[in-house]
C-alpha cells in the first residue's frame, strides 16, 4: 500500500469533501473488514483512506420513545448485539448482529460497511429490507434519503453515487400493535462458512380479530445476487394465518422469487430449500411474539 494516503474525517462533511477531491480515487473506511481482505488479498490498492469511524452523525444507537429506531453507519455489530434498548424494541436486530460471523467481525465490522459491501450472503441488509428502513446518505448537494428496498443494485453494487456516504439508518416506528420481528439463519458448520449461509429477516403484525398476519416485511440473504426483498411471498402470507396452507403458498412464491448461487458444500437447489425452510421457522417465531402463541419452531 506504499504512497496511500490516509485521513481521518471528523464529520461526514469533512469525509464528503475527501471523497470529492480525491474524484473517485478514495475509499471510506471504519472497521475495514471486507476492505483490509481486498487488500492483503491484493485485489484492492486504494490511493487514498478515509476513516469515517470517529465521524460525529456515523456514530450511536437511539431508540425514541415511539420505537424509531437511528442507528449510526458506523456502529459495530456488537454495539447492536449488546443494545438492551433495541433489542426490548426490535429484537430481530439484536439477533441478527449476535450470528454475525466471529468476534474480530463483531467487534471491527460496521452496520454501514456490511450494508455499503452489499454482500448477498450479508445479514444487516437482510434485516433491513424486512424492516423497510431508510438509509440517509451525504454527498456534495447535501443528505438523501434511499430506501433499503431501493438500495441494493446488482452484485456489490449499490444507490450511492461516487462522493456520496451512508450516514446512518432509520427505521420507523411500528405502524400498528401485535406486531413481532424474528431473524433465522443457517450455516453447514458454524457462522463462519459464509459461502454457503442462508438467511431470513422477518416482521409482521398480527391481526387480534382473526390471527391473520398484516403488514409483513421479509428479507432474505444467500438467496441470489443481491439481498432479496421478496415482495411475492410477502403478498402470499399477507392476510393469512400461518398455517399449512399459508407455507405452501409461501414456498411456492419464494421458489419463483430466489436464485441462489451454487457452491462447493450446496446446489442452488438445496439453498432455496434451505430458505424455505428458515424462513417458515422464522415467521413462526415472530408471529409468536406478535401474541399469536405456539410452540418453538
Amino acid at each position: 500500500m506504499s504512497g496511500c494516503r490516509f485521513t481521518v474525517a471528523r464529520t461526514a462533511a469533512e469525509a464528503v469533501a475527501g471523497l470529492a477531491e480525491a474524484d473517485g480515487e478514495a475509499h471510506i473506511i471504519a472497521g475495514g473488514v471486507a476492505l483490509v481482505l481486498l487488500m492483503n488479498e491484493g485485489l484492492l490498492q486504494p490511493s487514498w483512506l478515509i476513516d469515517v469511524s470517529r465521524a460525529a452523525e456515523l456514530q450511536g444507537i437511539d431508540v425514541a420513545d415511539d420505537g424509531a429506531i437511528r442507528i449510526g453507519a458506523a456502529v459495530t455489530h456488537r454495539e447492536v448485539a449488546a443494545s438492551a434498548r433495541l433489542a426490548s424494541v426490535c429484537p430481530m436486530l439484536a439477533e441478527m448482529a449476535a450470528e454475525i460471523a466471529c468476534g474480530r467481525v463483531m467487534n471491527r465490522g460496521t452496520v454501514g460497511g456490511s450494508i455499503c459491501l452489499a454482500d448477498p450472503q450479508g445479514d444487516p441488509p437482510a434485516a433491513l429490507l424486512a424492516l423497510d428502513a431508510t438509509f440517509r446518505l451525504a454527498g456534495p448537494e447535501g443528505g438523501r434519503d434511499v430506501a433499503a428496498r431501493d438500495f441494493f443494485r446488482d452484485l456489490y453494487v449499490t444507490a450511492l453515487t461516487e462522493n456520496e456516504l451512508l450516514q446512518h439508518v432509520r427505521i420507523a416506528p411500528p405502524p400498528t400493535a401485535h406486531r413481532g420481528t424474528a431473524f433465522g439463519k443457517y450455516a453447514a458448520r458454524q457462522a463462519m462458512d459464509y459461502a454457503s449461509t442462508v438467511s431470513a429477516a422477518v416482521s409482521l403484525a398480527r391481526d387480534p380479530a382473526d390471527g391473520s398476519m398484516s403488514d409483513i416485511g421479509l428479507g432474505l440473504g444467500g438467496c441470489g445476487t443481491i439481498p432479496v426483498w421478496p415482495q411475492k411471498t410477502e403478498a402470499a402470507l399477507r392476510g393469512r394465518r400461518p398455517d399449512t396452507e399459508a407455507f405452501a403458498a409461501m414456498r411456492a412464491a419464494l421458489a419463483e422469487e430466489t436464485a441462489p448461487i451454487g457452491d462447493m458444500l450446496y446446489s442452488a437447489d438445496y439453498k432455496r430449500h434451505v430458505a424455505a425452510v428458515i424462513l417458515e421457522r422464522t415467521i413462526k417465531a415472530a408471529y409468536r411474539r406478535a401474541g399469536g402463541g405456539g410452540p418453538d419452531p
